[in-house]
Parts: structure tokens; C-alpha cells; sequence
């Protein structure tokens, strides 16, 4: 998963940065539609006052020409508006400053000589503009162009005035009074609304002067900017000014409109990087459960239970990849070596046993072993409430034959003696083993008196027959002496009872003259429960 982690790491950087570059230039193309949208409502605006003037130059010809009566001007005049419908009116002032004729008849005999416009004209013999006038009955702003009549016979000049209607403004580039949020105005220097519309809002006649976006959009010609329009809404702004003039056509898009369209595409580019992300980790994930991670648990497992003594099991690499089979084969290997250590070990363990609880010279067992042997079947006896017998048994002046015959002799008696004793020794409950020096025991489970004395006479004969010399002692040859004893364990009573009611009984019996048997049967212990 890291790998592919690393693997896929270099590509979501490239799809974010990817996805903030194309954040950037959508707004970036935002701005630029704005202020093409401006600069395209003042090309209209300028290419609408190009033509009116061109339409006034034919009107004040044709006028000039054809020397049109009072009576017939109106008509005359209404012919050429009718194809111009940005044109609202068209009116001939006379040298006087009065209104001569008029499509729009109210406005005949209006005395406009005190107006500048008509002054610029009759002085310079131009076309003139006016400043932008506000009709706030009409909630429409008009700019008037006046042209000159100029006869040839006369010295005074009539004005050609038409009143060039504003309210075009509001349809500014196709949909885009449709678009939620958008903005356009037509603002002069003192930050009055001329002609526009915000959210479908009629705006004109309406002062703003120390609005911020006011402010903005008169410290250049040309620009954009990103504030608060008139009714408080961020917008993304584009602005132009209008030649001659410091009128600016204003046009915004509302920000949160435009960078919500941005953010849902910027979203849906990272879905799909995540998604991507996700399903290349998912994949990897998969692929190295099964192919990787899955071996490895398999050889963890298997290495466990070979810790834990179990040498016999194997790891099964059926299905895994080729680099774990070696693994798998060394484990295998060392299981096997284990087992075969194990082994020797067992073996190893069970001859020190033996070495451990056998006497090396009588090849009967030890003082350690026989311990042992008298706890465990004690406790037996006193579980199922039967008596425990015991012999221990004396060489007769065997420091006698020691230092008379050496060393070696006394260790081959011993040796005969352990030999006859193994031998008398009946079935596997009864237990013999050398005590110490000459001394030996027979542990007789579930042995009456009787028993004990009879197994005990048994044994003396027996020695008695091998005849080893021992001119030392009474009878010229080697002979025992066997103190038994039997008890019935009770509550609270040790093994050592047993044991020193024995090795009493075999006093007794070195002091009534050895090679002689001495049973101790004291009165029964209670018995438990």
C-alpha cells in the first residue's frame, strides 16, 4: 500500500495543482467576460452614436433640400426615426433657440437657446453631445446629439436635435439579464445611475457617490475589480469608459454565482482523484493481502507453533508468491533440525535420569530415587488404605572384609548383593535400592507382616548361597542382616516412620548376633476418617 501510496501521490498532486490552475484561469475568464462585456456595451454605444450622426447628416440635407413647410416637417421628420428606434424623438430648432418642429408635438415652441449644446452648434457649425440627462419620469437617461442645418443663402444655422435613448443598456450582451446575479450600470463622474439593472432592480436616476465601487471604477478607463455592488452583493466587476465622456458602463457577475460553478467542478475533479486514490489503494490492498501479507502471517504462524514446541508443522506455499517458498523451505528445514535436536536431547535427558536415580556401582537404585519412590507410593497407601512394607538390610562386617580383602572385593560384594537383592525383588511394585555404604532397602507396597518376614528370609538365604569368603566373620562367609517393618498410613504420619521402624528392627537385629531377620509391627495407626 505505500508503494502504491507513492505511486499514486505524484499523480493527485498533478490533478490538484491541475484543478487549482483551472480554478484560477475560470476566474481569470470570469473577469475577462465581464470586461469584454463592458467593452462590448461601449463599442455598441459608440457605433449607436456613429450612426445617429450619420442619420442626422442625411435628415439635415434632405431637410435642407427639400425646404419642408411647418406643416409637413413632423411627417417628414417621423420618416426618418422610424427605422432607428434608439432614436426617441427629432425635433429642428430654429436660429431663435425654438423648437420649429417636433415628431413629438408637446416639445413644439420650447425655447432651448439657453441650452449649451444648442449654443456649441449654432457657434461652431459642428455636431455636438450633450452630457447625459436623466428623465426620471421616463426612468430613462437620454444624451442629446444636435446637428447642424446649414443653408447656403442664410447666415443662421437650425439644429437637427435627437434625444438617443439609454435604456438599450439593460439588455447589455445576450443572456446576460438572464444570469442569476448580474449587474450592469451606466455611471457618470458623481456616481448617478444613468441607465441599468441589478438582480431585474431599475436603478436609473438612483446616486451612489460615495459608494466604493464608484470609487473604483473612476481611478481608470478601463479595468475590473472585485466588491460590493450597489445592493450589497460581492460581484466580479468589468468596466469601460465611454470616449469623450466620464460616463463607465459597469458590468458584474455575483462572485459566490461564478466561483460556485467553479468550486462544484473543482469538487467533482477531486471526487474522482479520491475515488482513483481510493480504488489504486483498495487494489493494492487486495493484492497484497493475498500476495504478501497473507504469506507472512502464514510463516508467522508457523513459526510460532514451531516456538511453541510443535515441530511437526509445515507452511503451504501452494499459492504464494515465489520470493516466500525459500522461507517457507528454511522453516521447514529448521523444524526438522529441531525435532532431530529434540530427540537427542529426549534421549540425552533420559539417560541423565537414569545416571541420576541409579546407583553406578550395585546398578540398583540410588538414595534419591528411592525417596522418591517411598513419597509416591505413601501417598497411595494412604489413598487407598492399605499398608506400605520395608527391609532395610546390613552387610555383616563388611568394614572387616573392606580392609582385609581392599576395595575392589568389598565393590564386587556390594555389586552380588544388589544382584541377588534385584532378583528377589517381586513384580514392578516392589522397589529395591542402596541406602548408603553397605546398606540397602526393599520397598514392599501392600505387604502384610507375614510377607515382609518371608520376602526378608528369602533375601538372607540368598546371600548366604553366593558363599563370598569373609574370614573375618562368624560363619566364614558374607551374610546380611534384615530389619522389616509395616505400617498403615494415617493422618498427619511421614514416610519416615516407616523408614525408622525398619532401621530399628535392624539394631535389633545386628544386636541379637546379624544374619538374622527382625520384623517391627508396632500397634496400627489410626486409620483416617
Amino acid at each position: 500500500m505505500l508503494l502504491a501510496l507513492l505511486a499514486v501521490v505524484p499523480l493527485v498532486v498533478d490533478r490538484v495543482h491541475l484543478t487549482e490552475r483551472t480554478r484560477v484561469e475560470r476566474v481569470q475568464t470570469a473577469y475577462a467576460e465581464v470586461v469584454g462585456l463592458a467593452r462590448r456595451a461601449r463599442d455598441a454605444q459608440v457605433e449607436t452614436l456613429d450612426a445617429t450622426r450619420a442619420l442626422l447628416q442625411v435628415v439635415a440635407r434632405a431637410y435642407t433640400a427639400a425646404a419642408a413647410p411647418a406643416s409637413d416637417c413632423t411627417a417628414f421628420l417621423r420618416g426618418f426615426i422610424s427605422d432607428a428606434p434608439w432614436i426617441s424623438s427629432l425635433s429642428v430648432v430654429g436660429a431663435d433657440g425654438r423648437i420649429a418642429c417636433s415628431t413629438r408635438r408637446p416639445a413644439v415652441g420650447l425655447d432651448l437657446s439657453d441650452r449649451d449644446y444648442i449654443r456649441d452648434v449654432q457657434r461652431t457649425r459642428e455636431y455636438v453631445l450633450s452630457d447625459y440627462l436623466l428623465e426620471r419620469s421616463y426612468e430613462k437617461s437620454t444624451v442629446l446629439m444636435a446637428f447642424p442645418i446649414i443653408r447656403p443663402d442664410s447666415p443662421e444655422t437650425a439644429v437637427l436635435l435627437a434625444p438617443i435613448d439609454l435604456h438599450w443598456l439593460a439588455r447589455i450582451g445576450e443572456g446576460v439579464e438572464s444570469r442569476p446575479g448580474t449587474a450592469a450600470y451606466l455611471i457618470d463622474a458623481k456616481g448617478t445611475v444613468l441607465a441599468g439593472l441589478q438582480n431585474h432592480e431599475r436603478l436609473v436616476g438612483k446616486r451612489y457617490g460615495g459608494h466604493p465601487l464608484v470609487a473604483a471604477v473612476q481611478t481608470e478607463p478601463n479595468g475590473s475589480a472585485t466588491l460590493a455592488g450597489f445592493d450589497g452583493v460581492r460581484r466580479i466587476f468589468g468596466f469601460a469608459q465611454l470616449p469623450g465622456t466620464d460616463v463607465r458602463i459597469v458590468v458584474g457577475f455575483e462572485e459566490r454565482e461564478v466561483l460556485g460553478r467553479i468550486e462544484r467542478d473543482a469538487w467533482i475533479a477531486y471526487l474522482h482523484v479520491a475515488f482513483f486514490a481510493a480504488l489504486t489503494m483498495m487494489a493494492a490492498w487486495l493484492v497484497g493481502e493475498h500476495l504478501i501479507v497473507e504469506p507472512i502471517r502464514a510463516l508467522a504462524r508457523t513459526a510460532t507453533r514451531i516456538g511453541q514446541g510443535d515441530l511437526e508443522v509445515r507452511a503451504e506455499p501452494e499459492s504464494w508468491a515465489p520470493e516466500f517458498a525459500p522461507l517457507a523451505t528454511a522453516l521447514a528445514d529448521m523444524a526438522g533440525r529441531l525435532a532431530a535436536r529434540e530427540r537427542e536431547l529426549r534421549a540425552a535427558n533420559r539417560h541423565l535420569e537414569e545416571l541420576a536415580s541409579i546407583d553406578p556401582l550395585s546398578g540398583l537404585a540410588n538414595r534419591r530415587s528411592f525417596d522418591a519412590r517411598l513419597a509416591s507410593e505413601w501417598q497411595r497407601a494412604a489413598a487407598l488404605r492399605h499398608g506400605i512394607g520395608l527391609l532395610m538390610i546390613d552387610v555383616d562386617h563388611f568394614k572387616l572384609f573392606n580392609d582385609g580383602y581392599g576395595h575392589v572385593e568389598g565393590d564386587a560384594c556390594l555389586r552380588q548383593i544388589g544382584q541377588v537383592l534385584a532378583a528377589v525383588a517381586d513384580g514392578p511394585s516392589e522397589f529395591a535400592a542402596r541406602w548408603g555404604g553397605e546398606e540397602f532397602v526393599l520397598l514392599l507396597p501392600g505387604a502384610d507382616a507375614a510377607r515382609a518376614r518371608e520376602t526378608a528370609e528369602r533375601l538372607r538365604l540368598a546371600v548366604m548361597a553366593l558363599r563370598i569368603r569373609h574370614d573375618g566373620a562368624p560363619a566364614g562367609f558374607i551374610t546380611v542382616s534384615i530389619g522389616a517393618a509395616r505400617l498403615e498410613p494415617a493422618p498427619g504420619a511421614r514416610p519416615d516412620e516407616v523408614v525408622e521402624a525398619a532401621d530399628a528392627a535392624l539394631y535389633a537385629a545386628k544386636r541379637r548376633g546379624r544374619n538374622t531377620v527382625v520384623v517391627d509391627e508396632p500397634a496400627p495407626l489410626a486409620r483416617a476418617g
